[in-house]
């Protein structure tokens, strides 16, 4: 078990059971015992207006609990006070609560139902029920409960907060917020509630929003280190990467067992190119998790950046031990292995193939769980069309592929590049990043969680590997930045979340161009006509004779910025020689 995943085990009651929101070092308490998981009524006293002799036990014991000082030492004050007052309900209330803060809720759970059997109308031990239920695996009892604390006292802020959590780790994103924007209206001190409302926005990608909600959280709690963590994530996505790293930084700085910071500041000295910071960063992940399969990727593309290929292939190979079917370190094996080929002298530059152009063009539009995509079909035989007339030698197209589809035509293709100089790929459908890696979405895609993502869908990496092998030119065209289709149903802890809004930066080796309809960080659309602006403005610029291929792709970035009312920015990637490229020359 992970360090991350063992803190992640240890919630207050009615706190998100994530990094951030638990006891932990540093951690904070989650609501206060008297809001998440006391009585919703009103103080303890307030059940004993003749003060029970138990009444000092308690508090003491209350106080200890809130203060996330000595859970045990919480449980002795409570066993005297059991003793000189076994039918006080708040005397099993708290030591539910008590249970909970230890994990032992199948303990904690008898505890609530002493509580509720003297008070039925307890609701605060029906709401801290309902977490302890939720810990177990529980949903359906926990539902219930947090419904009848609701029910029973409509104006209490927690259990809205504890069925927020409940609905994000369901997967039902907008009635999590719905509720999670309640307790922020009902407990405007909530600490808790602004944090998990941060994680369920970043989970849906508005991370304009996630932002504030963190800094409440944080002007509430200021040691709250996932709420640091979560707003560094949700920075990085906005493009405010300084801002980024200082969150990140401080989440470490206050627990330094939290991995998640690490790989988010890894990623980003990745994209700066800066290896040896990234190498740094990625080595605390392993070291406090060995298993951590981003981070040992993550860390073999610095390798691979600063030219250290063996450790880089070490790395790779220990990530598919893990994962033998993650699409990034399949398609980095097999990049990295033709490195070392070509670096030991087994593998010739490709020779001059006399002007053979192939290309692979690719159009998802009937996804079997998702809403379907209008466009991407007509937009794939629209391109393909425009490439044949363009003259090329082959041009195969592949419409609605399913994974298994899509990983066969790019191993033919790779065949068909390796024997041309130029190799052109078209992508349109569904586009995702995760864990700042990109992917295409097949049509027979399932995600229900987001660790099924590398290994349910189609790394960009495979499609960079399969041009590789022309002599030339290497062109990737994605019109693949749609908005995620998944945000509202995948499944987990809302702070988990790796999914960043649009696809990712990245820096294809010298010789390949990827062009992307839209900015990284942003999303496309399908426009409002028969085809998507990128793929209309790439038809029309490719049949123009004598335009070489970088103003090409300026006069689409121009054709799209205009035609989506400046909404939409294609951008490029990549270095191409001093060599002048045509589709269709003079």
């Amino acid at each position: 078990m992970s360090v991350e995943r063992s803190l992640a085990q240890q919630p207050a009651p009615g706190a998100q059971k994530g990094p951030g929101a638990e006891k932990g070092p540093g951690g904070p308490k989650g609501p206060g015992a008297n809001a998440g998981g006391g009585p919703a009524g009103g103080p303890v006293a307030a059940d004993n207006p003749n003060r029970s002799p138990a009444q000092p036990h308690i508090g003491r014991a209350r106080q200890l609990i809130n203060q996330d000082q000595d859970f045990d030492g919480a449980m002795k004050e409570l066993d005297i006070a059991l003793q000189l007052d076994p039918k006080n309900p708040a005397v099993h209330l708290w030591r539910g609560i008590d249970l909970n803060r230890l994990q032992r809720f199948t303990d904690a759970i008898p505890e609530f139902n002493q509580a509720l059997a003297l008070n039925p109308k307890f609701y605060g031990a029906i709401s801290a029920r309902g977490y302890a239920y939720f810990s177990t695996g529980d949903s359906g009892k926990a539902l219930a409960d947090y419904n009848a604390a609701i029910d029973g006292d409509p104006k209490q802020a927690p259990p809205y907060l504890n069925r927020g959590i409940l609905f994000s780790s369901m997967g039902e994103q907008q009635r999590a917020l719905d509720d999670l924007t309640t307790a922020t209206r009902l407990g405007p001190d909530l600490a808790p509630a602004y944090l998990n409302l941060g994680f369920v926005y970043n989970k849906v990608r508005q991370f304009d929003k996630a932002v504030p909600a963190f800094d409440e959280a944080l002007r509430l709690a200021p040691r709250f280190w996932g709420a640091y963590n979560g707003r560094g994530f949700a920075n990085q996505n906005l493009g405010n990467t300084d801002a980024a790293i200082a969150d990140f930084k401080q989440s470490i700085a206050l627990n330094p067992n939290f991995i998640k910071p690490h790989d988010g500041l890894g990623r980003i000295y990745l994209d700066r190119r800066d290896p040896n910071q990234a190498i740094a960063e990625f080595n605390e992940s392993i070291r406090l998790d060995p298993r951590d399969v981003p981070a040992l990727i993550g860390r073999a593309k610095g390798y691979e950046i600063s030219g250290d290929l063996n450790k880089a292939l070490a790395d790779v190979q220990a990530a598919l031990a893990i994962a033998p079917q993650h699409s990034v370190g399949l398609a980095a094996q097999d990049r990295i292995k033709s490195k070392i080929a070509m670096a030991s002298g087994g593998a010739a530059a490709n020779p001059d193939h006399a002007g053979v152009r192939v290309a692979l063009v690719i159009g998802n539009s009937n996804y079997k769980v998702v809403d379907p995509l209008t466009n991407p079909a007509r937009d794939a035989k629209l391109v393909a069309d425009a490439i044949s007339r363009a003259g090329f030698a082959n041009v195969r197209t592949l419409i609605d592929g399913t994974r298994d589809d899509i990983a066969a035509a790019l191993k033919k293709f790779t065949t068909d590049a390796a024997n041309a100089d130029w190799a052109v790929i078209y992508y349109a459908g569904h586009g995702i990043e995760y864990d700042g890696n990109n992917f295409l979405v097949p049509v027979d895609v399932k995600y229900n969680e987001d660790a099924d993502i590398p290994k349910e869908s189609i790394a960009l990496d495979a499609v960079l590997n399969a041009v590789s092998p022309a002599s030339k030119l290497r062109l990737v065209m994605l019109d693949a930045c749609r908005e995620n289709p998944f945000a509202s149903q995948v499944h987990g802890d809302a702070e988990s979340s790796a999914i960043g809004k649009g696809l990712a930066r990245i820096e294809p080796d010298s010789g390949t161009l990827v062009a992307f309809a839209t900015k990284h960080g942003h999303v496309a659309t399908d426009g409002d006509g028969q085809d998507s602006p990128f793929a209309s403005a790439v038809v029309k610029r490719m049949q123009t004779p004598g335009l070489e291929i970088n103003r090409l792709f300026r006069l689409v970035h121009d054709d799209v910025y205009a035609s989506t009312n400046k909404e939409q920015e294609p951008f490029t990637y990549g270095q191409l020689s001093a060599q002048e490229f045509y589709f269709k020359s003079q």
